[in-house]
């Protein structure tokens, strides 16, 4: 079915305010049209530095990225770009993995979320920010379902070295994801290589983090973050 969720309408459907907004991140909202809920993240109220530099290629990026994962289950339906600021997915009824009680996910359950990520990265793309537990939903009928695709991207071209190279990089960080749940959720389905594996981390881990954190440092002096809701 069509979705018809517009600008005009948007506000006037919020069923409930997921994440309160922030000043550099998006309004997430649960809303319903037509009978169905979707969730929705929109840049719209934000300042024109962040809704013109963050949200608009934030926005375009996963339009794009839930276009080349339509009709793949373990990714939400119906992903609908509302205009250059928002984008609605189908909501998944259940919870985030960080909800779940330690030991309430089964063996089965990592074994689903590693055949999702394997489908996905068949399609040539990766998710780079699985290590945040709350980008994995369990859903009711104890599917798994992956969120949050504004991180993601896809495998560069034949002769595109630097943009391969991180998918490489990537590929590995999606189900380094995989055990760092387990360690948090269900530590006994750990195995030796997954152990293993968080503990070395990913190649220039050290050097991607310590770029990070001068690169927060500088934003915070250039638009007084420090000052801002954290």
């Amino acid at each position: 079915m069509p979705i018809t969720l517009q600008r005009g309408t948007l506000r006037h459907n919020v069923q409930q305010v997921i994440r309160k907004s922030r000043r550099w991140k998006p309004d997430v909202l649960l809303v319903k049209n037509e009978g169905r809920l979707f969730v929705v993240k929109d840049y719209a109220d934000k300042e024109f530095a962040f809704r013109w530099f963050i949200g608009i290629p934030s926005i375009w990026r996963e339009a794009h990225i839930y276009e080349k994962l339509r009709g793949m289950s373990g990714v939400p339906e119906g992903a609908h770009r509302i205009d250059r600021y928002a984008i609605a997915v189908a909501h998944v009824p259940g919870r985030n993995a960080e909800e779940s009680a330690p030991g309430a996910l089964p063996a089965a359950f990592f074994e689903k979320m590693r055949g999702v990520i394997d489908a996905i990265h068949d399609r040539g793309i990766v998710l780079c920010d699985l290590r945040n537990i709350k980008n994995v939903l369990v859903a009711e009928d104890g599917a798994v379902y992956l969120i949050d695709f504004s991180t993601a991207f896809c495998r560069g071209g034949r002769f595109n070295v630097i943009k391969n190279g991180l998918f490489r990089i990537f590929w590995q960080d999606d189900l380094l994801g995989i055990a760092k749940l387990k360690r948090q959720r269900a530590p006994h389905l750990l195995t030796d290589g997954e152990r293993q594996a968080l503990a070395q981390g990913l190649p220039f881990e050290k050097q991607a983090g310590w770029i990070k954190k001068r690169g927060r440092r500088f934003l915070r002096f250039l638009f007084g973050w420090g000052k801002w809701e954290k």
